[in-house]
């Protein structure tokens, strides 16, 4: 039930309209459905004459059910798009309806003379809720003038269809202070209504601007959070990228390290070659040559055989330095 009563309420609004639109709308739809709840109280709570046969029921016993359909088009109008022929049908018939022809037809009824009056200015407050005095200034305007035209005949209206007034009711509503507390009052109320509903407009505005800056802080902090993001796999990138270059270059300092090592260990080993290997043979021939110079000749025929031996042993070990140093 209060799922079907907020859809009747939002019936015809949408998304893509603006929110005064909207709220209009809302407004609208909310008076549609209270005025025909109100007017069946009404006929329920006074139902003895409408229990007779139609052919004998009055033209004003009629109105309640002719202003409950008007609501019931209004709020179809709403449904199906047509908002502003609805709410113009509602806010013309209803002064006619519920004042005018009743006037008319029953005589102006005593207690018209403040129902009239009241619901006029009621009527001023409809047209302020439910009419845009920016978007649909020509129309806002229009109908309150055609409200304020009703307001000022209100009493030529009511003397004008009655049957028989007392001389002092007729004292009380010729005078013209009668008149001026009714425009007093109209002016009042509906000045009041117009400042309301300006600064609840006014309050909406803000409201609408804030959230379009929130909105555009909230776009401009995504666009830094995306500008953000990227960089971070940027950096994830690099960081990955000189994680390998590590890797890389550990890889490599330790293949120099071992290919260091090595020659170090080639290194080593021609130090020892050529500390005590290349040395021994070197020393030998030197010391052959030494005694060779001291030597008879057949003694230095045995000394040059040595000597080539050794010379055979040095050139071995050159070869195998040369080896070394080649690798």
């Amino acid at each position: 039930m209060i799922y079907f009563i907020q859809k009747l309420i939002h019936q015809g609004t949408n998304e893509n309209f603006a929110d005064g639109q909207n709220r209009r709308l809302i407004y609208a739809n909310i008076v549609y459905i209270t005025l025909p709840l109100v007017y069946t109280l009404f006929v329920l709570l006074d139902i003895s004459p409408y229990l007779k046969p139609i052919r004998d029921l009055q033209w004003d016993q009629f109105i309640f059910v002719v202003e409950i359909a008007i609501c019931i088009i209004s709020l179809y109008l709403n449904k199906i798009g047509q908002s502003k022929a609805g709410r113009i049908l509602f806010i013309v018939s209803w002064p006619l309806l519920m004042h005018i022809i009743p006037i008319v037809y029953q005589k102006t009824p005593s207690d018209y003379y403040l129902a009239y009056p009241v619901g006029l200015i009621f009527h001023a407050l409809l047209i302020h809720l439910m009419f845009s005095r920016r978007t649909e200034a020509v129309t806002f305007w229009l109908l309150l003038a055609f409200n304020f035209i009703l307001v000022l005949t209100s009493v030529k209206v009511l003397l004008a269809f009655e049957d028989e007034i007392t001389p002092e009711l007729l004292n009380i509503v010729d005078d013209r202070y009668f008149f001026l507390v009714i425009i007093l009052y109209y002016l009042l109320f509906s000045l009041l209504i117009f400042l309301l509903i300006q600064a609840i407009e006014n309050l909406f505005v803000d409201i609408s601007n804030a959230n379009q800056i929130i909105q555009e802080q909230k776009e401009e902090v995504t666009a830094i959070n995306e500008e953000l993001t990227q960089s971070n796999h940027a950096l994830i990138r690099l960081n990955n990228e000189i994680h390998t270059l590590n890797q890389n270059l550990e890889l490599t300092i330790a293949k120099r390290t071992e290919e260091l090592a090595q020659k170090n260990e080639r290194l080593t080993e021609y130090a020892f070659y050529n500390a005590h290997k290349l040395r021994a043979p070197f020393c030998r021939i030197k010391g052959l040559l030494q005694l060779k110079a001291i030597s008879n000749l057949s003694e230095q025929a045995y000394i040059d055989a040595l000597v080539q031996v050794e010379l055979e042993e040095l050139d071995k070990l050159i070869k195998e330095i040369q080896r070394i140093v080649s690798e």
